[in-house]
């Protein structure tokens, strides 16, 4: 489904099985993938440790944690381990168009220090402009 969306967004995407094929193929090639949209639920490793890990192994750009869940833990959770923003399931095509809008217009590439992102009004804003604010682990 999210697939089909992006493509009718024009965007080339791949899908991973799991969080550890996920972590492989974006850490094997990290210039070819510019946002990472990490499922919190997937087989092997879930999105939030495989989001951890892209950090630690040096990927720098635009990580989208998607889940399911809306409480607040499980949405700092995603932020702490180094997501830039955390969409809710079931996505909606005006989310997605909202965010690729955004990073067209800011050009999202190996952007750092890392930001937060929240999404407000159909629009993405800021939350910290630097680490200073968000406690990455």
């Amino acid at each position: 489904m999210l697939t089909m969306l992006l493509r009718k967004e024009g965007v080339v995407s791949e899908v991973a099985e799991n969080g550890q094929i996920a972590l492989d193929m974006v850490l094997s090639d990290m210039d070819k993938y510019s946002i990472v949209l990490m499922d919190n639920q997937m087989p092997a490793m879930n999105g939030v440790e495989a989001t951890k890990r892209l950090r630690t192994g040096g990927y720098k750009n635009l990580i989208v944690g998607v889940t399911g869940n809306v409480l607040e833990d499980d949405v700092n959770e995603f932020l702490v381990a180094g997501a830039n923003l955390v969409m809710f399931k079931p996505l909606k095509m005006a989310q997605l168009s909202t965010l690729l809008t955004f990073v067209d217009e800011n050009g999202w590439i190996s952007m750092g220090p890392y930001k937060v992102l929240k999404h407000v009004s159909n629009k993405l804003e800021w939350v910290a402009e630097n680490n200073e604010d968000v406690e990455w682990q």
